[in-house]
């Protein structure tokens, strides 16, 4: 079975080799160019589904935002004939430029849209609604399901897999290792300094700990989860005692940026030290679920560690 982690790279900096493989990367450095053009192939998908695939399919339907970033990030979009609605609005996609009149375009799965489409492949995410999934498998549409969607190295090996499906390996391996080298640039500039104890807030209530993308956000940018640190997991709710006892020097978030100024001005926080100080920041990117991290990590770190990209 052919598969596309074949080997670990190491960061530079001992300083992010702790958070949740960080700082490891896995990258195609076995497979030789022969192997990474060979087909047929056989994928396995996240839910342990095995797909055969007698050459790179050339109609491909993504059934998800996460993955339609990804795909017309790496492939011809001549190959792609469905994608959600979406990936042509910027205001979420990073592709919209790419979203051409031919591409079938849904809000969910609708599986009379899909199988008009006639694709060879459909990519889905763990949350589509299955009931439509499993329409299409027993139609004999193969139907591949992406799961993991919690960290950067999630992101990562998403790139990978759907590079693996197209036939677009060496597109994929680039961009993955692209983002590398730029967080190899970031590392290299903030490697030995403080890291200042940051808290993931947004605006249903919640915090973040591991497992979550703003958390590996936070620790490659040179920060330290605060809600980790406390034994949080995933997403929690958390109220203003807790963010009053955790005391985070700064405190970042994803949502709105009305967001932030409404944490900013809460009087319950005012001794917050991040509110104190007014380190209280929206970040964009951080939900990126794709090499676009790297814009929420570079961002980030300019503001926990100024004086590293002054002297640069």
């Amino acid at each position: 079975m052919f598969t596309s982690i074949v080997s670990i790279r190491f960061r530079r900096s001992m300083l992010f080799r702790s958070a949740r493989s960080v700082a490891l990367v896995a990258l195609l450095a076995l497979a030789t160019p022969a192997l990474l053009s060979a087909f047929p192939r056989t994928v396995e998908d996240g839910l342990g589904v095995e797909i055969v695939l007698e050459e790179p399919p050339q109609r491909i339907f993504s059934a998800g935002l996460a993955m339609d970033n990804i795909v017309l990030s790496i492939v011809d979009p001549a190959r792609v004939v469905g994608v959600t609605t979406y990936a042509a609005d910027p205001q979420w996609s990073y592709v919209d430029d790419r979203v051409t009149d031919h591409m079938v375009q849904i809000e969910q799965i609708d599986p009379e849209l899909v199988i008009g489409a006639g694709p060879d492949i459909v990519l889905v995410a763990v949350w589509s609604d299955q009931d439509a999934v499993q329409q299409l498998r027993d139609l004999g549409i193969d139907t591949y399901t992406f799961t993991a969607f919690g960290g950067v190295d999630d992101a990562m090996e998403n790139i990978l897999r759907i590079g693996e499906i197209t036939g677009n390996d060496e597109e994929a391996e680039a961009l993955v290792a692209d983002f590398y080298d730029s967080y190899d640039r970031i590392a290299e500039a903030i490697e030995g300094r403080s890291r200042p104890d940051v808290l993931p807030l947004n605006s249903w209530g919640t915090t973040a700990g591991t497992d979550t993308s703003i958390h590996d956000v936070i620790e490659m940018a040179g920060g330290r989860n605060i809600a980790a640190a406390e034994g949080i997991e995933g997403w929690q709710e958390v109220n203003e005692e807790a963010i009053i006892s955790f005391a985070p020097e700064v405190i970042v978030t994803a949502s709105e940026p009305g967001y932030a100024e409404e944490i900013r001005n809460d009087p319950v926080l005012r001794e917050v030290p991040a509110v104190r100080e007014e380190r209280v920041y929206s970040i964009d990117h951080a939900e990126a679920l794709n090499h676009h991290f790297i814009r929420a990590i570079e961002s980030l770190a300019e503001i926990l560690h100024p004086a590293a990209f002054e002297e640069q």
